[in-house]
């Protein structure tokens, strides 16, 4: 063929069923695109499309040729992505933020196994449950449970299903008690976090309908998450913790999920950037990798843990 251009615009034409709407997408004038499909229709040696004012409908030629082209197209544009992704320079330095428990106990393996696949990428890596500020500071990426707020920053999501769960160790399960409703946390000791100088002590929950803000007292607070974690697994409390964070924990029974029928509160997780212009090669094939392994990760732990998922 003399133009892939050509075949291209016949695809649009038959998508949309007009050819001025195929048009005005390619941004060409209807009298270009019919010369066009003229153009190809000379080329392939038989009438694809039968027009009139108002309809367009294929012939049967045009219905083969259909079927054939759109799986060239489709073959040809994999083939080029695969080109082109196998020869972009997957190498500099990252500068990446993260919350603590996170980090230190979920991310660091993978991005390890990153590293390794790509030996010419550098990382300094920054855990703080503190939000960075990814203007100010010399952060390429940072990692932040929750709805963005800053509508300036852009946005990857990794997992946007996560959420909270309350939970506590067996040994504290045996010793105080189960709980079936947030507000017996009142007669419970309860672990959290502190950030910006606050204690995260108000905890959100959905039941039947109706949302259920809990006033907690917390016996013990850090400004770390890993400690928040390592206290709760070591039977002092009970936390509400970000699921990814302890799903392993879940999954080995190390951790036991409190008030199951309660809907916990969301707490998905984003990748974010200052500005587009740090999406490089080297971020995307990261955020890539870091979603397929948080995928295997939920499947991985999701087989043997006794919670209920909720999307």
């Amino acid at each position: 063929m003399k133009s892939l251009q050509d075949i291209r615009s016949f695809l649009k034409v038959i998508r949309h069923g007009s050819i001025s709407r195929a048009a005005r997408e390619n941004g060409q004038t209807p009298a270009a695109l019919s010369a066009s499909l003229k153009r190809l229709e000379q080329e392939v040696g038989g009438t694809l499309i039968i027009r009139s004012t108002r309809s367009l409908r294929l012939t049967t030629a045009g219905e083969q040729f259909l079927t054939h082209a759109q799986q060239a197209i489709e073959l040809l544009d994999k083939s080029v992505q695969i080109i082109q992704h196998s020869t972009q320079n997957i190498s500099g330095k990252l500068q990446v933020s993260m919350p603590s428990d996170l980090g230190r106990n979920t991310v660091m393996p993978w991005l390890n196994e990153f590293m390794d696949n790509y030996p010419d990428v550098s990382v300094s890596l920054f855990l703080t449950d503190e939000l960075s500020d990814v203007y100010r500071q010399n952060i390429d990426l940072a990692f932040r449970y929750g709805v963005p707020e800053d509508s300036g920053l852009v946005a990857s999501p990794l997992y946007t299903a996560n959420r909270r769960v309350l939970c506590a160790s067996p040994a504290y399960i045996a010793k105080f008690g189960l709980i079936t409703t947030p507000y017996a946390l009142a007669e419970h000791k309860c672990i959290s976090f502190i950030r910006h100088e606050r204690v995260f002590d108000h905890w959100l929950f959905y039941h039947q309908g109706r949302e259920h803000k809990i006033k907690v007292s917390c016996h013990r607070v850090a400004n770390d998450a890993d400690a928040v974690r390592r206290w709760t697994l070591d039977g002092y409390g009970i936390a509400y913790r970000s699921r990814l964070d302890v799903l392993a924990d879940l999954s080995h029974k190390k951790l036991v999920v409190l008030c199951d029928d309660w809907r916990s509160d969301p707490l998905p997780l984003y990748m974010m950037y200052a500005d587009r212009r740090q999406i490089t090669p080297v971020v995307l094939r990261l955020r890539d990798f870091l979603q397929a392994k948080i995928k295997d990760y939920l499947v991985r732990y999701e087989q043997n843990e006794q919670i209920t998922e909720i999307d």
